[in-house]
């Protein structure tokens, strides 16, 4: 049986896991709404760039392209968020990964996941928890060097569903420009159709993996909330039972107190 002075080491370091845990609680939630919100608000307006993209005349290419693949794994740059890693580097190891695969490790768990399983990484890239289009535009500078142009493109991430779910995803960026010979839909392109495509491929990719890293940013920062307020939880209720534990055996020795010097006056 633990003694009194073991009891309050123990309940001491619950109250600094409860801190601990509630401040990070508070960071992980602020960068969530942070990265939801511009994620929200990014996501049709890429939607958008692809499709007037596809009408320009681009859009169009092979899945399994005969130069090989690169395969963009984006991770978080902390632990302590759940199952969010561990689901992601699985799906990635189990489901996505083929050899000839050139990988792209974006985040400091990606690589550190790289690292410990011998994965050969082409580079390594860090992102933000919660990264700005500037930083996607730089990784997507990082993908265009590794594929040369040739090879085809997919980002491996945890999809943003909501606050309680996130699914890990393994998408393709949009390849290079086809045939150009699609309806325009009634578009008018200025100053004409091969200068708005040619602008396009440019925007497009770095924009699509812009919504990726925003959707894998909300998704890390929600679990990492999650999990906080849980280890949160199980604190307080171990203060609440260490507390008691700690109280019934002051009581009791104070009536052991009391009974020895009752003891002790009779005689």
């Amino acid at each position: 049986m633990p003694s009194l002075r073991e009891l309050k080491k123990r309940l001491k370091s619950a109250g600094t896991i409860e801190q601990i845990s509630a401040a990070m609680r508070t960071a992980s939630t602020a960068k969530y709404v942070k990265a939801s919100s511009s994620l929200t608000g990014f996501a049709p307006y890429a939607a958008v760039l692809k499709e007037a993209r596809g009408l320009a005349g681009g859009g169009s290419g092979d899945t399994d392209s005969p130069e090989g693949r690169v395969v963009v794994l984006v991770s978080g740059n902390r632990g302590l968020c759940g199952g969010y890693h561990h689901e992601l580097f699985s799906f990635f190891g189990n489901t996505v990964l083929r050899d000839g695969d050139t990988v792209i490790a974006a985040g400091k768990k990606a690589a550190d996941f790289c690292r410990a399983r011998n994965i050969p990484v082409a580079s390594t890239f860090d992102c933000s928890d919660v990264p700005s289009f500037s930083e996607a535009k730089e990784l997507f500078s990082v993908v265009r060097s590794a594929s040369e142009g040739k090879k085809s493109v997919f980002v491996v991430f945890q999809r943003f569903v909501n606050m309680m779910k996130s699914v890990p995803v393994a998408e393709e960026l949009s390849p290079g420009r086809g045939s150009g010979d699609l309806e325009s839909g009634g578009m008018i392109f200025i100053p004409d159709r091969a200068a708005v495509a040619d602008s396009l491929d440019e925007l497009v990719p770095p924009s699509e993996l812009y919504e990726k890293l925003l959707s894998a940013s909300a998704a890390a920062q929600a679990a990492t909330a999650v999990a906080m307020r849980s280890a949160g939880d199980n604190a307080r209720q171990s203060i609440s039972s260490l507390s008691g534990r700690i109280n019934r055996m002051r009581q009791a020795s104070v009536t052991e107190s009391v009974l020895e010097t009752s003891a002790q006056i009779k005689e």
